[in-house]
């Protein structure tokens, strides 16, 4: 169920693919040991077919690089893996196909994340990676044939267009759509994406019924539990921060190099190392005044809170808040949006009367 990459750039010949990618992902430990290699640029336009010819071991090996998430210079770059298969059947011969591997965590957008907005108005979706800081904006033809229920994290939450809508979660980076038996409820508000053991939980919260339906990929129908309203409430921000549940919550005085970004809906920590326009040992939040709101900031050390600009950065339309001001937009405006927005399921607009 993978599709080919839609992404902007066009594929290189295969040396410069490799040259390119090998550069990306090369950890310079000696300052004085060169940044690339010169056998290697010597060789990026030679004949194509002596690039396919490499070792099956060596390819698989610079494609895995991309795959990394638990090393301190892990990237999760799972599109750049999807490229790096393309070129030639030789390098797919010699690596994973996600379709034959569904289970394994490696491809999956463990760091990503959804900007749900389509910020430049021709249908392209904007992700962003947590770790690395990299946008990748990308067409993404399956969500024509769904309807899109919600995103969580890397992962779009979507519904078969036909009865009874099945429920199916999407991996932009792959291409892939992992299949449900269970329809997705009508009345969803929020959905929440796990994975536990290799395989994939769904979860869905209805917040006009105070319903919360689970479901893994093989079971028939989602299993139903109506916790009284203050537990609902409880355990629904639970997963939108994602904390689990029972940890003992302490004033914090430092966060170091991170900052936090909270709003209604998510919340998310980076690395201002990584950002470097986000300011470190801060939580960035929104201050609503009836149909506007204020980006503000608040330094944990001092405890000193202030807004980031004097106008407004938001204008309500609608259920939504609306970025206004000129484009384009801080990554500060962006992620802002990211956390107090959230998309209407469009299977529910369906049974709207």
């Amino acid at each position: 169920m993978s599709q080919e990459p839609e992404h902007e750039a066009v594929a290189a010949a295969p040396g410069e693919a490799l040259l390119a990618l090998a550069t990306r992902t090369r950890v310079k430990e000696d300052p004085t040991f060169p940044e690339t290699l010169p056998a290697v640029q010597a060789t990026a336009t030679e004949d194509w077919s002596k690039w396919s010819t490499l070792p099956g071991d060596l390819v698989r090996r610079i494609a895995d690089s991309f795959l990394a998430t638990a090393s301190p210079t892990a990237t999760n770059d799972v599109d750049y893996y999807m490229c790096f298969r393309a070129v030639c059947p030789s390098w797919r011969a010699a690596t994973d196909d996600p379709d034959n591997n569904t289970s394994d965590g490696r491809f999956r957008p463990l760091v990503w994340i959804i900007l749900d907005e389509d910020f430049q108005g021709d249908g392209r979706r904007v992700l962003l990676n947590t770790f690395t800081g990299r946008i990748l904006r990308k067409k993404l033809s399956t969500l024509l044939d769904y309807y899109v229920v919600g995103t969580s994290a890397g992962f779009f939450v979507l519904a078969d267009r036909s009865p009874p809508h099945a429920a199916r979660v999407f991996n932009p980076l792959t291409g892939y759509v992992h299949r449900f038996a269970a329809p997705v409820p009508p009345d969803v508000a929020f959905s929440n994406v796990i994975s536990s053991d290799g395989s994939l939980l769904l979860f869905f919260f209805c917040d006009s019924s105070r319903k919360i339906h689970r479901a893994a990929t093989n079971d028939e129908h989602f299993s139903v539990s109506l916790p009284p309203q203050a537990s609902y409430d409880i355990i629904r921000k639970l997963v939108v921060v994602d904390t689990k549940t029972g940890t003992l919550l302490l004033p914090l005085e430092s966060i170091n190099r991170f900052a936090i970004f909270i709003g209604n809906h998510r919340c998310l920590a980076l690395d201002t190392h990584i950002f470097p326009s986000i300011e470190a040992n801060c939580v960035y939040f929104t201050e609503h005044l009836d149909s506007s709101a204020h980006i503000c900031k608040c330094n944990i050390k001092d405890r000193e809170a202030e807004r980031i600009s004097e106008a407004a950065d938001f204008v309500k339309q609608d259920k939504k808040f609306v970025l206004v001001g000129n484009r384009p937009f801080t990554l500060i405006q962006l992620l802002s949006s990211y956390t107090i927005n959230r998309p209407d399921s469009q299977l529910a607009l369906q049974h709207v009367p």
